[in-house]
């Protein structure tokens, strides 16, 4: 095990942290190297991530868990949270626990990395959960789209995220709730203005990916509102040949079921536009009809009915 105690010349507090540090090796009987680490200036403090005079560091981890996130480098004196005050020392149970915890494994590491590169935040956590879920919640009418736009069909399966959707979206909401509880409650041990523990990094990017995660999120859950003008954008390159101006047309209007939204129609559209001998398509997820003109020597009703299946909805003709 290393310990090292930085400290710059002058500190007061740097021989009581060197006497402490090995008082404790002794009382834990851990076979420990006790380095002191002078830093003469403040382009090393920065190269060593220097906290302040003393800082302890038990195998390259701040023995204040708090602070191991912290990027406030400089020459200044340290101070540690010890019972709710600031003190110029680390308490003896905070080194204890360090040592403690490094003798066991536990935070055994050279290189000096902070936790947070090995553990996501809660906050993290939460905002990915919320951001998933909104997408699941707007299935369907994501899948039509893209059912439309690879020519696979899923028969149902629109349907059946529509029916999860307002428990998609309540997920959704109560996982953002959750992070942003995470994110801001106040934090029991009030530190002072500029020191080492008072905004760590972590929680300041965790904040942030908070916000960007609300914004993916009302993106999602609104994409039903604006899906028509995606499904126009996406599938308005694809059509049906034109028909010879000999040919004559016959029309036929179907009712279909399970539309939800302005993504559902304009699938449906393009598979009936891909019938061969079809001619014009209005599809109305309100009215839930499908009004078509096609050339009655080129197509059947069946195969329209055939197209509207195989995107996954029901159909029957008025």
């Amino acid at each position: 095990m290393k310990i090292e105690v930085l400290y710059f010349d002058g500190c007061p507090n740097h021989k009581p942290a060197v006497k402490q540090v090995q008082q404790l090796v002794r009382e834990e009987r851990v076979s420990a190297e006790v380095l002191e680490v002078n830093v003469s200036d403040a382009s090393i403090a920065q190269k060593v991530g220097f906290l302040g005079s003393p800082s302890v560091r038990v195998n390259g981890l701040d023995v204040e868990p708090e602070a191991r996130a912290a990027r406030e480098y400089g020459m200044m004196c340290r101070t540690y949270s010890v019972g709710g005050r600031r003190e110029g020392l680390p308490s003896r149970e905070m080194l204890r626990q360090a040592i403690r915890e490094a003798n066991s494994g536990i935070n055994n590491s050279d290189s000096g990395q902070p936790p947070s590169n090995r553990s996501r935040s809660p906050t993290s956590l939460f905002a990915a959960g919320s951001v998933f879920a909104a997408i699941i919640a707007s299935f369907c009418c994501i899948l039509p789209i893209c059912l439309a736009v690879t020519w696979f069909s899923i028969l149902g399966a629109s349907a059946l995220f529509d029916a999860w959707r307002p428990y998609l979206l309540g997920l959704t909401f109560g996982l953002l709730g959750l992070g942003f509880y995470f994110a801001y409650r106040p934090r029991r041990e009030q530190c002072v203005p500029g020191s080492a523990c008072a905004m760590p990094v972590t929680n300041r990017s965790g904040r942030l990916m908070l916000w960007l995660a609300t914004a993916a999120v009302v993106l999602f859950a609104a994409f039903p509102y604006y899906s028509g003008l995606v499904a126009e954008l996406l599938l308005s390159g694809t059509s049906s040949a034109a028909a010879s101006e000999a040919s004559k047309l016959a029309h036929a209007s179907l009712v279909i079921k399970g539309m939800d939204c302005a993504a559902c129609a304009s699938a449906v559209e393009e598979k009936l536009k891909a019938v061969k001998g079809v001619r014009n398509v209005a599809v109305s997820a309100e009215s839930q009809k499908a009004e078509v003109d096609y050339e009655a020597g080129a197509t059947t009703v069946s195969e329209l009915e055939k197209a509207i299946k195989d995107a996954g909805y029901e159909v029957r003709k008025i």
